[in-house]
């Protein structure tokens, strides 16, 4: 029996009234998050910069302290400055997040200048002096992206790393209409640093989101819609949405533009699905073990809460999980 479409719930009382996802994924359209805020400057108008070192051509250009402001002013004058120079400049993307195996690193302007690739920051006082130090010791690893910043403070001085990275968020997945082909798509599938999903801290960290979310799945899936701003979502309360009976899919995407494919059904539970051709193993592991992490903080704030669990809607999520793992596919959780 399908839950009925019931009103918002509010933590505050034990409303225990969930919406269809049903009723939900055939009226889902896509949406994009808008990021704003004022920072902390210092009153200096000068803006230093370190794009001579890369041989790249300085921006003329003042930094406001509102970061979406200064992102869109920022990629006007560096298109309008390169295109006079004729210098081949692309906007690769705003709000980048790579998925690292300690956390989120997000860039402001992700850049293909010629053949290179940079991250541009923007860097507004010391605290966001000593997050870009961290970053750019990052990126040095990752091997092929450029730090570069514009910055409203000098930064000659060498300065202590503080973490630039956060921990990862659902608001760090957002909708798309793109339809990839199902095929493709899996949950897990053998790799030389995982050969047995039995054995795997994949198969770990899963049957731990499975046994976080049991009776919790009508929470998650509010919540998980309210970050993505589902139309009918984004409201202060977080309305609950029960399991269907029959699968139910959703495509999102993910840290580093990545498509992943979400599964709704009493009988499986909700899972992940990743692009088998398309996807390194580093970042599959490193959704999987992180989402599993943001899934048991928001769970325990529901408990503490004291909400009313799943019933009629449950799934069966762990006993599929073990259930694969006995079974030892070299291929879990495709279509």
């Amino acid at each position: 029996m399908h839950p009925r479409l019931g009103k918002p719930i509010d933590f505050t009382n034990q409303n225990t009234n969930m919406r269809s996802l049903n009723k939900v994924l055939n009226n889902i359209g896509q949406s994009y998050k808008n990021h704003k805020g004022v920072l902390t400057t210092t009153k200096n108008d000068r803006t230093y910069q370190n794009f001579e070192k890369f041989n790249l051509p300085k921006l003329a250009i003042t930094l406001s302290g509102q970061k979406m402001v200064d992102i869109s002013s920022v990629i006007q004058a560096l298109q309008q400055l390169y295109a006079e120079q004729k210098i081949s400049l692309a906007v690769e993307a705003v709000h980048y997040n790579f998925i690292l195996e300690e956390g989120v690193l997000q860039v402001p302007i992700k850049l293909k200048i010629g053949n290179n690739h940079y991250c541009l920051f923007l860097i507004y006082n010391e605290a966001c002096a000593a997050a870009f130090t961290d970053a750019r010791n990052r990126l040095k690893v990752l091997k092929k992206y450029q730090a570069i910043y514009l910055s409203k403070i000098p930064m000659t001085k060498i300065r202590a790393p503080h973490s630039a990275l956060t921990s990862l968020r659902f608001d760090h997945f957002r909708l798309t209409s793109q339809t990839p082909k199902l095929e493709n798509y899996a949950t897990w599938w053998t790799t030389t640093k995982e050969p047995l999903f039995q054995h795997s801290a994949s198969f770990r960290d899963l049957a731990q989101i499975f046994k976080t979310l049991d009776g919790y799945e009508s929470y998650f899936i509010g919540r998980f819609f309210k970050a993505l701003e589902v139309s009918g979502f984004t409201g202060e309360t977080v309305k609950r949405v029960g399991l269907p009976k029959k699968e139910r899919t959703l495509t999102v995407i993910g840290p580093e533009e990545q498509i992943i494919l979400l599964s709704f059904s009493q009988k499986k539970g909700i899972r992940l699905h990743f692009d088998r051709y398309a996807t390194p193993f580093g970042y599959r592991a490193a959704i999987i073990e992180q989402l599993c992490i943001a899934i048991q903080a928001y769970t325990v704030r529901l408990q503490l809460r004291d909400l009313p669990r799943d019933t009629t809607t449950r799934s069966r999520g762990m006993e599929w999980c073990i259930e694969m793992a006995e079974k030892n596919k070299e291929v879990i959780g495709s279509f």
